[in-house]
């Protein structure tokens, strides 16, 4: 026999994935349940750091092999929009040289989601910000400024 409360958690559990996968679709949805480079990087060579103006921090965390992005992962403490945003940004910044990885933006970024609510777009360009945040610290890094 079910317990009453377990059902209840149940029902509202289901209700919240319901209007999670029509605000964001079932992909990005699926993405946010389970980000693929969700990771604090214990010895990155890089990190960059934004925080918007909505109080999400994101960080963006990558390690090189000669001259492309061998690994790439991402801290937040923002929303589901700032988790699928940074997810999305590691992805398309993974095996890329530096050059290829800065013109990673926002639109694009927005583009692979496929469909996110339009007051949370902010939040693929703060994930493509601190990307970029951490490709000009590698850059300072490696000419030793």
């Amino acid at each position: 026999m079910s317990d009453p409360l377990d059902s209840l958690l149940l029902e509202i559990q289901q209700k919240c994935d319901d209007a999670a996968v029509d605000m964001f679709g079932e992909e990005t949805t699926l993405r946010w349940k389970n980000p693929s480079f969700a990771a604090t990087m214990e010895k990155p060579d890089t990190m960059g750091e934004v925080t918007g103006t909505c109080g999400d921090c994101i960080k963006i965390f990558l390690l090189f092999e000669g001259d492309k992005i061998s690994e790439a992962s991402f801290y937040t403490d923002g929303c589901g929009a700032s988790i699928v945003s940074s997810d999305v940004a590691c992805e398309l910044a993974k095996g890329k040289s530096i050059d290829e990885a800065s013109e990673i933006g926002g639109e694009e970024i927005i583009e692979v989601l496929g469909k996110i609510p339009e007051d949370k777009r902010h939040c693929a360009h703060l994930a493509s910000s601190a990307l970029q945040d951490a490709l000009g610290a590698w850059l300072n890094k490696s000419s030793g400024a």
